[in-house]
């Protein structure tokens, strides 16, 4: 049986597709069986996450190369270049959905705490989608329709006002996952050692970029650790070990005011010259204008 929970929980809004982003950097939406998501209002969607709270009906969803049926209640996250196809839908399917561009993750200090267990741990290509009853669905819910509140009326503290919201649902979602993880799942090895490796990684990611290191802390090999890392989240160590380093670069860049050279010691990259690079590689940019877009907001 599929519980319809806009029966206790009715949407304040008519369900229409909603134009509204902010700075093309993030929106959200309605979609229903007639309505497609709308990825135009971000900019490098390709490069962005999507959050898909599903709220009534079914609906037949390509999750990299596994079709995943959902339900109302199921939570999705769809990284990067794993865009959300839906293949086939109920009549009544109806869903909520929050596009976040990866520089505005960048730029949320609230990721540096939430986004990367959060996220990291909650895809899962095998099993992507997080049920959730009918409170914590309100819940996350709630936040949407907060989410689409402020980007049609913009204010001087939007963006405040959309990182905390975003990491209100980071952090909701992570309770509903911890919650909800069964012990057969968790129990295996390979997931449990991707978790380990999250947490080592948290705590030494600014001077060791190497996966051997890792492995070695692991006790496995480091194309053991690659292939575990890769059958979990379909991303590979140096991607982990990369969005770590860019979020605490783009911290540092835009809450103080060191050096970037300081900045690129601290991080351990060989010269400022091998942080430039690689800051402009992964955010279109070098260090020094992404500082000089930030100024405003400092």
């Amino acid at each position: 049986m599929h519980f319809n929970f806009n029966q206790t929980m009715p949407i304040e809004k008519n369900l229409q597709p909603s134009k509204t982003s902010w700075k093309g950097r993030i929106a959200c939406q309605y979609v229903d069986s007639d309505l497609r998501l709308d990825t135009s209002q971000v900019k490098t969607s390709v490069n962005s996450y999507v959050y898909s709270l599903f709220e009534c009906g079914t609906a037949v969803v390509k999750f990299d190369q596994n079709e995943v049926i959902v339900q109302a209640g199921d939570f999705l996250i769809f990284p990067p270049h794993i865009p959300p196809v839906v293949l086939k839908t109920s009549e009544d399917y109806k869903a909520m959905c929050l596009i976040v561009s990866s520089s505005f993750v960048y730029d949320c200090p609230i990721s540096r705490n939430v986004f990367q267990t959060a996220t990291f741990s909650l895809i899962n290509t095998a099993h992507p989608n997080i049920h959730l009853n009918k409170f914590a669905h309100n819940a996350m819910r709630t936040t949407m329709l907060m989410f689409m509140d402020h980007l049609e009326h913009s204010h001087g503290h939007t963006l405040e006002a959309l990182q905390a919201l975003y990491g209100l649902l980071l952090s909701d979602a992570m309770a509903v996952f911890e919650r909800n993880t069964n012990e057969d799942f968790t129990s295996q090895h390979a997931y449990q050692l991707f978790i380990e490796f999250s947490k080592i990684l948290r705590q030494h990611f600014r001077e060791r970029h190497d996966i051997t290191f890792y492995a070695e802390k692991l006790n496995i090999s480091p194309r053991y650790l690659s292939m575990v890392t890769k059958q979990i989240t379909h991303s590979t160590v140096a991607t982990f070990i990369n969005r770590h380093l860019m979020l605490e670069a783009c911290w540092l860049l835009k809450t103080t005011d060191y050096s970037i050279q300081y900045i690129s010691e601290l991080l351990h990259f060989a010269d400022q010259a091998s942080f430039s690079k690689f800051f402009k590689r992964i955010n279109g940019q070098n260090p020094m204008q992404y500082r000089r877009e930030q100024e405003p907001h400092l």
